[in-house]
């Protein structure tokens, strides 16, 4: 019998997420988990039967919480299996998509199209340039989704770090509790998925990509690295002092239950990704890095491939744009990192793998660039990045074929999708690609009967599995693929949930 004493809440008010740690100690959860957000809601869970109900509403009031809690609990196969120690995810973001309650018609709504900053020069000691409107003005609309996932057990695992030491790094911590738990489930098999929420404030880059390196790739991975959360947990409770510890990011754990029953069948995963960046000019080598502290953002010199001098940002701007067509595009770069790669069972090999991070260029001056994130380091190379609707209208329709080729799999099989999530970029949408439910149409056009929703994001997490659907196209050479990067930018990153049914 469950306990009737509510799971404890860990999580933020404002910008920073206080929170409290304590010793993981495995109780494994015979209820489902919900995943919730506010701003932006949204759950799944696990049990005996397939399902997943979504709804969205854009005003934001008690009445409009009623008006979707009702109609996605509708269902007594999920109302009945709610308690107050369901594992909950609270996640502001930056829009949602899904159905509407009122209209029951697909839609798309980003919150705080002023988030979208496109790159200035400004004076790089003042206060970082989002600081002023923040999340100020998100609470515009919800979307909440509930659905079982029948096989699995799930948990919200918790990442901190020591709140007077930031450059402290505890991702392998992180990676650690996550395995402990799917390990103390399953039977020593590694998680089936995880379902990530970071903070806005923190080194998702780093962070993704210590769990990327430690963890296989038979784990599927995607998620919001840019937003703000609360959550509870029921294996996880917090008992250090608030002022002790900052809430970096909160995984949503799916494992395999080693204990299921032969009449229950397989819940399973599929990813697929559209881009919407473009690499141009030369290569540069990053030669001095400023970091601003809290603010998260960084400042560093760079030198300019076939260059023995510095040129000034100004300089460098201006010489990329003679390339493009936009004077004042929305310019990233992207940064290489050679990084540590760690076996199956998390021992250190002697293998570099490389990956990418992108972060938005905020502006510079003088020889200095400024960019959005922190984790850019002296002696990383970078090229520079800029959004292109054509490129985001291409791999929206390679996501689009991705997902066919997935149902057509499925053909002459009892496996169907019942369930899918979407995780989007804040500068997609009905503003840039000029036409509704641009980054909703590749699932729901290949599912239409199946229940979707999705929000959008600043930092879009996404690594499909190494049996999941591939993000490049089927004649396209890995060498002409994007490079590897779990946090991306400018994407939208498509999850599938599907069920085989037991022989």
């Amino acid at each position: 019998m469950e306990s009737r004493e509510a799971a404890p809440i860990y999580g933020c008010k404002d910008d920073i997420l206080p929170t409290f740690w304590a010793d993981y100690q495995p109780q494994p959860s015979q209820m489902p988990l919900v995943s919730a957000k506010l701003g932006i809601e949204s759950a799944l869970i696990s049990s005996h039967v397939p399902c997943l109900l979504g709804s969205f509403i854009e005003s934001f009031s008690s009445w409009g919480v009623e008006e979707v809690t009702e109609k996605v609990l509708s269902k007594p196969i999920l109302s009945q299996r709610l308690g107050s120690r369901t594992p909950l995810v609270t996640h502001i973001g930056n829009g949602v998509m899904g159905t509407e309650a009122l209209t029951n018609q697909l839609r798309e709504s980003i919150f705080s199209e002023k988030l979208q900053v496109k790159w200035d020069y400004f004076d790089y000691q003042g206060p970082h340039p989002r600081e002023a409107n923040g999340f100020s003005d998100v609470s515009r609309g919800m979307v909440l989704v509930v659905g079982y996932v029948p096989g699995l057990k799930v948990d919200a695992i918790p990442l901190i770090h020591p709140k007077n030491d930031s450059g402290i790094s505890m991702g392998d911590d992180f990676v650690r509790h996550i395995k402990a738990f799917a390990y103390s489930v399953s039977g020593n098999h590694p998680p089936t998925a995880i379902i990530i929420f970071g903070d806005r404030k923190s080194d998702m880059n780093d962070i993704v990509a210590t769990m990327d390196q430690a963890i296989g790739k038979e784990t599927v991975m995607v998620g919001d690295g840019g937003g703000c959360f609360l959550f509870n947990s029921r294996n996880y409770t917090i008992n250090l002092p608030p002022d002790l510890y900052v809430l970096d990011a909160v995984a949503l754990v799916f494992a395999k239950d080693s204990h299921k029953s032969p009449d229950v069948g397989e819940t399973r995963f599929h990813v697929a990704m559209a881009g919407g960046l473009v690499p141009f000019g030369p290569r540069f080598e990053v030669i001095d890095v400023l970091v601003k502290g809290d603010i998260k953002w960084t400042c560093f010199s760079a030198l300019m491939e076939g260059f023995n001098t510095i040129l000034t940002f100004e300089a460098v701007i201006e010489t990329l744009l003679e390339t493009v067509s936009d004077r004042r595009p929305d310019l990233y770069i992207g940064v290489s990192h050679g990084r540590r790669c760690y076996s199956g069972n998390g021992r250190l090999i002697k293998k570099v793998s490389e990956s990418t991070s992108f972060h938005q260029v905020l502006g510079g001056e003088g020889e200095y660039f400024v960019v959005e994130g922190v984790g850019v380091r002296a002696g990383d190379t970078f090229l520079f990045y800029h959004r292109d609707l054509e490129t985001a209208r291409t791999t929206s329709e390679i996501a689009f074929e991705n997902l066919t080729r997935l149902k057509q799999s499925f053909m002459g099989s009892e496996e169907t999708v019942f369930g899918g999530l979407i995780f989007a970029c804040a500068s997609r949408g009905q503003s840039y690609f000029g036409t509704p439910n641009t980054d909703i149409y590749p699932f729901h056009a290949n599912f239409p009967s199946v229940p979707v929703a999705g929000i959008f994001c600043k930092g879009e997490i996404g690594r499909c599995s190494s049996s999941s659907s591939s993000f490049v196209k089927p004649h396209e050479s890995q060498e002409q693929a994007p490079p590897h990067c779990p946090v991306h930018a400018s994407s939208a990153v498509y999850l599938a949930l599907s069920y085989l049914p037991p022989p």
